[in-house]
């Protein structure tokens, strides 16, 4: 596709409008950008950070993947160093990779001296049950939403479960479709790294209306492969679909239970 011609993006605007000035500027649409970078047809999953994306940077990850589609387009051309910037990666600093590293290390949940991690409850209002309004994210990380609290836990603990603690947040269920496994109030917590619907488990969805809590089955032979939703709950009906219109927010890995 043809570049456009827009002038270089300026450092103080908020980095979901430098991301798209560097779109624009590359020839990009939303919908081309987030095919390329992976993510099909849900551009809607891409398009949260440009339009309401509230941290100062974005991912690394992310950036990682921008780099090479943007680089080098446009005019005048884009260069790695203006891609990397929008994850706080500082152009013309040090080394790159150190510069990488750290930023990756800021944006990851601390990790303090008494042995804790710090993982941070995000009140998206995931629902159990259908008719769930949340939009204002379809990423569940709690992107342009405010901490409600910040939980510290053994390090240790947590690591025996998720290897990488750093994509985990807390969040609250609501609505009837998962009781009684999962009941509304009950806080899960959620490895938003993992966006793939395997293996079959408890995962946190964008329907496109909200964010959701359902259970995940692949169907057993199914190619294209197929998805199961399920709810606990027998009064909600069961659904199936292609596994590439599945908008995966993460998976449950946790959740209190009190006696």
């Amino acid at each position: 596709m043809p570049p456009s011609s827009s002038p270089p993006c300026p450092e103080h605007l908020p980095v979901s409008q430098r991301l798209k000035a560097l779109r624009e500027r590359a020839g990009y649409s939303i919908r081309a950008l987030a095919q390329d970078l992976g993510m099909g047809n849900k551009f809607s999953t891409y398009s949260f950070y440009e339009s309401k994306q509230k941290k100062e940077y974005l991912p690394v990850d992310l950036v990682r993947r921008l780099v090479p589609l943007l680089s080098e387009r446009g005019d005048p051309p884009i260069s790695a160093g203006e891609v990397w910037a929008l994850s706080g990666v500082i152009p013309g600093g040090s080394d790159l990779n150190d510069g990488i590293e750290r930023a990756a290390r800021a944006q990851a949940p601390r990790r303090n001296a008494d042995g804790t991690v710090t993982i941070n409850e995000y009140d998206i209002s995931p629902h159990a049950g259908s008719g769930a309004i949340v939009g204002d994210t379809d990423s569940g990380a709690g992107e342009g939403h405010a901490s409600l609290a910040a939980w510290h836990m053994p390090r240790a603990f947590v690591e025996n479960y998720v290897s990488d603690p750093s994509a985990l947040v807390i969040i609250r269920v609501a609505g009837n479709s998962m009781e009684p496994d999962f009941m509304a109030g009950d806080r899960v917590m959620v490895d938003t790294a993992h966006r793939v619907p395997s293996p079959d488990g408890v995962y946190v969805l964008w329907n496109g209306l909200g964010v959701v809590l359902k259970q995940l089955m692949l169907v057993p032979n199914s190619d294209p492969p197929r998805i199961r939703i399920i709810s606990v709950n027998p009064t909600y009906p069961m659904d199936e679909v292609d596994a590439t219109e599945l908008v995966i927010n993460g998976r449950v890995v946790g959740k209190w239970v009190w006696k």
